[in-house]
């Protein structure tokens, strides 16, 4: 242990004048981007970004995105069965229906977009109930 203080130097020492960073050691390996593992590591990057979205977001983008597209299929359905078709009719009756199931879908995705909403702003999560039950409320 007497040995330790004197192995032990303390000093610094300064770079050399211009001895800084030069611009070319600063540009990527754009061979290494190019390769397959470099590629690879490409994706795996992309792949964690996508993981930090919060998953309720994801879900309910995607059910707002479904909402707007049934809404869409609703009223254009629901707009050509009169005109299309006389009533009583097969198609008439087709066109009815595929109006009916395009409504019924549309409020079940806009409901799970609304639960998706209210995931994703925590909404009914109390912190001082959590933090007083030990996480386990």
């Amino acid at each position: 242990m007497a040995e330790f203080p004197s192995k032990v130097s303390t000093r610094t020492s300064s770079p050399a004048q211009g001895a800084g960073t030069s611009v070319s050691a600063l540009r990527p390996d754009l061979g290494f981007v190019r390769s397959i593992l470099g590629m690879l590591m490409l994706l795996q990057l992309l792949h964690m970004k996508w993981y930090m979205v919060p998953w309720p977001l994801v879900l309910m983008i995607f059910n707002m995105g479904a909402t707007v597209l049934y809404i869409t299929a609703f009223i254009t359905c629901s707009a050509s069965v009169e005109q299309t078709s006389l009533k009583g009719t097969r198609p008439y009756n087709q066109r009815a229906a595929a109006s009916f199931f395009a409504c019924l879908v549309m409020i079940a995705y806009g409901v799970s977009a609304f639960f998706s909403f209210q995931a994703w702003r925590g909404v009914g999560n109390n912190a001082a109930t959590s933090q007083m039950a030990g996480g386990y409320a």
